[in-house]
């Protein structure tokens, strides 16, 4: 008896050890992770998916945070850098937290599903993926920590003289009134160029000419910390880690933010070593807010024009994205929105030819109070897309009006008699948490859609043809049915990577000539003079790339294809 219930106790306590090992890591996205749970998820799923994923920090930021990157790769399919690589970051902006919210959940639910979705554990077996949730550590960690407003918090903290007085962040903007927020400052003022709206006094627009104002707007909340007189003229930073990058840098007389040189930052020096070190990447996803926009380069003029082939593949996939993000636009950056220098998506795209698209996340749009059917009144000020008015009702009616601080009288001391007032930090360019979940879910399906169309090369043989003399003619094709190439074209005009290597070897074999196939029905081959063994090329978009080699021999032989972006493939033959 004492031995069957030694056993049975062994039994149960094997089978709770199973329970408790299996059972999954759950995150939810009905809230924002600040700065310390986001590394706190990373590392709790790396824990609970260890032969899944790698975690290493790539340095440390201006104020010493770390800079936490995690791989998603399953070791048994093959190394990370061997398959095609898909980088997503998130924040580099550190006021835009959703980016980071993205991030995350594309981490967690890849990892969540891997057993359970037969999608996803074929895309993780046969990617990788680079995820950087926070790129700007420090400003991000200060939005959650700091008394601020949702335009504080854009740039690295790197210490700059604004105002020229020769000291350095000394005067940005004050929670003055105590309430954890920085909120705007107004001051009545009959010769003020702004009224209250007659519907609702907490919106203020515009007098029209020859109207009596009532309020001057006097910027955020603040004090003149200095004694120069202004207020708020010399504010944290300011580097925009996202005009600091090494394509068409251009200096803060011309390009604002753009920092003292390019990757003056510590944080884009790391994380430009850490993608150096990842030749596999073949598509980038670059998280911000807000807008709801799908944005590719160039970001300027000065980049010149993208080539016809891959603006086809940002065309497909950019198009795509609209459908599975309703209501999404996509755009060209420097046509469609504006001039931007340094960026890193083009510095990603011209100088490694690496695709990619920034995520403007947010649609405040969203926050309508209105039939649809109806367009909004285009004389009401509009705030991101919806009017002011509008916005409030939204507010009262379905946020229960959280989203907005009253005008408050306030005795500043310097102003005197003004109000303090506006949309909490929370607010404007971050949705509603109820809005959170889908928006997350469906950014994180655009990057799964992107992944699965990362090249993918089938390498088959077209056929074998004796030709006489002891000659055999020997050919095969590469065709990847996806929509992103082996190679950008971009890649491939400025010679950024090896492109993909075809080679034919077998012990017995002499390799007489070798070349690609321009018209197989036609026979026209381009030949290749020296080493025709070896034979160069990439595999388009859609599309196949189709090689011939003359041989003299018999036996086996071997017909490698080698590729930087894509999997390594090899087929035997019989000669």
């Amino acid at each position: 008896m004492k031995k069957l219930s030694l056993i049975f106790a062994i039994i149960l306590l094997c089978m709770l050890a199973t329970s408790v090992s299996s059972e999954k890591l759950r995150l939810t996205f009905d809230h924002f992770y600040d700065g310390q749970a986001v590394i706190d998820a990373v590392h709790d799923l790396h824990k609970a998916y260890p032969n899944l994923t790698t975690l290493q920090s790539l340095g440390q930021s201006e104020e010493g945070r770390d800079i936490w990157q995690l791989t998603i790769n399953n070791p048994k399919t093959g190394k990370d850098t061997e398959k095609p690589g898909i980088y997503v970051d998130g924040s580099i902006h550190g006021n835009e937290i959703q980016a980071t919210e993205v991030c995350l959940y594309l981490v967690w639910y890849l990892l969540d599903s891997y057993d359970s979705n037969p999608v996803i554990t074929k895309l993780v077996d046969s990617r990788a993926f680079y995820i950087i949730p926070i790129v700007n550590v420090d400003s991000r960690w200060h939005f959650f920590t700091d008394a601020g407003d949702y335009n504080i918090g854009r740039t690295g903290m790197v210490p700059y003289d604004d105002d020229r007085d020769g000291l350095l962040d000394e005067d940005g903007p004050d929670d003055i009134d105590g309430d954890g927020q920085i909120l705007r400052m107004r001051i009545k003022d009959p010769y003020g160029n702004w009224k209250s709206h007659p519907d609702d006094a907490r919106v203020m627009v515009r007098v029209k000419d020859g109207e009596q104002g009532q309020w001057t707007r006097l910027g955020s909340e603040g004090i003149d910390n200095d004694g120069d007189g202004q207020i708020n003229e010399d504010g944290p930073g300011y580097l925009d880690m996202n005009r600091n990058w090494g394509f068409k840098w251009q200096p803060p007389y011309v390009q604002s933010g753009a920092g003292d040189f390019p990757m003056s930052g510590k944080v884009t020096r790391a994380v430009s070593s850490f993608i150096l070190s990842k030749p596999n990447i073949c598509f980038n996803f670059a998280f911000h807010n807000s807008g709801g926009l799908i944005v590719r380069g160039p970001g300027s003029k000065l980049a010149g024009m993208y080539p016809p082939q891959d603006v086809k593949v940002y065309d497909y996939l950019g198009h795509e994205g609209e459908k599975i993000l309703p209501g999404y636009e996509y755009i060209i950056g420097g046509q469609d929105m504006y001039t931007t220098h340094g960026d890193f998506d083009e510095w990603m795209y011209s100088n490694l030819g690496i695709f990619g698209f920034v995520g403007e996340l947010f649609m405040s749009e969203q926050e309508r109070y209105r039939l649809l059917k109806k367009n909004a009144d285009k004389d009401e000020e509009w705030f991101d897309g919806t009017p002011a008015i509008e916005k409030h009702k939204f507010d009262d009616n379905v946020n229960q009006g959280q989203m907005f601080s009253d005008w408050k009288e306030f005795d500043h001391p310097v102003l005197g008699k003004i109000e303090i007032g506006g949309w909490n930090t929370f607010t404007t360019r971050i949705p509603p948490l109820f809005m959170l979940p889908e928006m997350v879910h469906r950014n994180a399906s655009l990057v799964i859609f992107t992944a699965q169309q990362a090249p993918e090369v089938n390498l088959e043989l077209i056929d074998i043809t004796d030709i006489g003399n002891g000659l055999k003619r020997v050919r095969v094709r590469a065709h990847n049915g996806n929509a992103i190439p082996s190679l950008s074209a971009q890649a491939v005009r400025r010679d950024i990577y090896r492109k993909d290597m075809f080679e034919i070897t077998g012990g017995s074999i002499e390799v007489v000539s070798g070349g690609i196939i321009s018209d197989l029905h036609m026979d026209r081959v381009s030949p290749k003079r020296n080493r025709p063994e070896v034979i160069f090329s990439s595999v388009p978009a859609f599309g196949t790339c189709e090689v011939q080699w003359i041989v003299k021999g018999s036996g086996s032989a071997t017909i490698s294809y080698s590729a930087i972006k894509a999997k390594n493939l090899k087929l035997s033959i019989k000669l």
